[in-house]
Parts: structure tokens; C-alpha cells; sequence
């Protein structure tokens, strides 16, 4: 499902106006990406905690040249499912 969809969604399940949809998501997406620029974990009940994690320094491999790469430290996100969605994945 990509952001156009949703908006489809939003428009023909829910009622609303395409504009007003568009606005809806757009706002979502936004706030949470705000949110976890801040650093900041964003709890979403029955669906998931999407959070900032560190990930150290390590090494790796660069196959073609058979050599260590040093992968510098950086930041990710990552998306813990809620067991309400575990639940409904495995059901």
C-alpha cells in the first residue's frame, strides 16, 4: 500500500474530501517523521512503536575486493509491532 492509496482510502471509505485526505496523511506523515527527528519514539496503540535506534561502528565486507570496510556509526528507525498486529498477522 503506497501514500496514494491511503489517500484513496481515506476519500472513498471514510468520506472524506480528496483535498482533505491528501491534508490528513500529509499532516500524519509529517508529524511523525517530526517526532522522530526529535529523537523522540512514536507510539501508535494497537499498531506499533516506531522509534530511533543507534547502530555502532562495525565491520564489513567488500566482496568484490575481498577487503574489510569499517561501516561508520549511524542512526536508523525501527518499527516494533504491537501484539494486537502480531496477533492479527498470525491469526
Amino acid at each position: 500500500m503506497t501514500k496514494q492509496d491511503i489517500i484513496e482510502h481515506l476519500t472513498y471509505k471514510c468520506g472524506l474530501h480528496r483535498s482533505s485526505a491528501i491534508s490528513a496523511v500529509e499532516g500524519i506523515f509529517n508529524a511523525i517523521s517530526d517526532s522522530l527527528a526529535r529523537g523522540e519514539a512514536v507510539t501508535l496503540r494497537g499498531f506499533a512503536t516506531i522509534k530511533v535506534v543507534n547502530i555502532a561502528q562495525k565491520i564489513g565486507r567488500n566482496i568484490t575486493a575481498k577487503t574489510p570496510v569499517t561501516i561508520p556509526a549511524h542512526k536508523t528507525v525501527k518499527l516494533v509491532p504491537s501484539n494486537e498486529l502480531k496477533n492479527k498477522l498470525n491469526s
